[in-house]
């Protein structure tokens, strides 16, 4: 039987939006000081996957419906659980009966649908994963996403390439000036919220390989608060 399934990928970029740090509160000695935020983005490979597969029946009897749902279910669980799927890493969800459609329109029947969600440490294995759930009777997959569990792995890095983008335009601004750049008077972490933005990967049965995990861009954020010197003379 040839039939395709579309697969969404979701690859998270992140977007700076900092909250600057308030001068008044790092005052300098002199009175002279110059307020940056500084970004940087770290990227890592991502060491969780999670993908989700509809599975969904049609019948004139609701009870009969029901039960074939059930059925492919199940047989949706087994074959991921051949594959080496663990029990915990599996979840039944959104238990839809219902006489309409998806879009409002009247159903011929009852229709009955469920979602299966894999949630797992290794993405080496997800097409074939998708590819087992669809041949035991899944009719949907979407919501495909690589992602790091513990982003704070990168943390002393990312806030270390952050401090170091506000310190180099804190220089800049201070040979502008004409004065020397003092020492870090405060430093604050900003806040960097993500923006989901979609790239969508299609995977048709025995297009496995075209699934590729890629790297999560994470970025960090610091406000410094820098001391001037006294202003070279002219």
């Amino acid at each position: 039987m040839s039939h395709h399934t579309t697969v969404s990928l979701l690859i998270l970029a992140g977007v700076l939006a900092a909250t600057p740090a308030r001068a008044q509160d790092c005052p300098s000695p002199s009175g002279r000081h110059v307020r940056v935020a500084g970004s940087a983005t770290v990227r890592l490979p991502p060491d969780r996957v999670s993908f989700s597969v509809g599975v969904e029946t049609l019948h004139a009897n609701v009870s009969e419906a029901f039960r074939a749902n059930a059925r492919k279910v199940e047989a949706v669980l087994a074959a991921l659980k051949a594959k080496g799927v663990q029990a915990k890493e599996l979840q039944t969800s959104a238990l839809d009966i219902s006489s309409r459609n998806p879009d409002g329109s009247p159903a011929r029947g009852y229709r009955v649908a469920n979602r299966v969600t894999v949630t797992r440490e290794s993405a080496a294995t997800v097409g074939e994963l998708i590819e087992a759930a669809i041949a035991a009777g899944a009719n949907e997959a979407n919501q495909l996403s690589f992602f790091v569990a513990d982003p704070g792995v990168a943390q002393k890095r990312g806030l270390d390439l952050a401090f170091a983008s506000a310190q180099a335009k804190a220089e800049t601004l201070a040979a502008l000036a004409r004065q020397p750049l003092g020492e870090a008077l405060c430093v604050a972490e900003g806040v960097a919220v993500g923006n989901p933005m979609a790239n969508f990967a299609q995977m048709s049965r025995g297009g496995a390989d075209t699934i590729e995990p890629g790297t999560e861009a994470i970025t960090f954020a610091v406000n410094v608060v820098f001391a001037l010197g006294t202003p070279a003379p002219r």
